[in-house]
Order: C-alpha cells, then structure tokens, then sequence
C-alpha cells in the first residue's frame, strides 16, 4: 500500500462523524493537497475552545471565515 493510500485510510477513519458536521478542507501529504482526504468538524463541538495556529499567510483567517460560513449555513439545525 502506498504512502497516499495510507494516508488516506487514516484521514478517511478519522473524521467520520455521527451527526451534522462541516467540512473545512482536505489534507495534504508532503505538500500536495489530497482532495479525498476531507476534514470535517462535527457541529455539537464547535461550542468547545479551538486553535487555528499557523504563520502569517497560511490561511488562519480563510479558516475562521470557512468555519463561520458553514455554522452560519447549518444554524437551522439548532434552533
């Protein structure tokens, strides 16, 4: 098995969630965004505390926007 396929068995495992939630983005292996390997955040956690870290121009606030969106998109659900 290759070193994609691998990786993306773990990304696929790994986020699979129970309930509504988001997708934020795929993941990347050595520098190449791999578009199978999404990445979703559940919504009944996104009343917890986070961390969007990174350097300047990496995208932090593309993230906040992408993840505000998608709550703002799915409110519906909750109330």
């Amino acid at each position: 098995m290759s070193d994609q396929s691998k990786f993306l068995a773990a990304m696929q495992a790994g986020y699979q969630f129970k309930g509504d939630h988001v997708k934020i983005g795929s993941g990347m292996l050595d520098g190449e965004v791999i578009g199978e390997a999404s990445i979703f955040l559940p919504l009944k956690t996104m009343n917890r505390h986070g961390l969007i870290a990174g350097a300047t121009g990496t995208g932090k606030t593309k993230t906040l926007q992408m993840i505000s969106e998608q709550l703002s998109d799915n409110m519906f659900l909750y109330y």
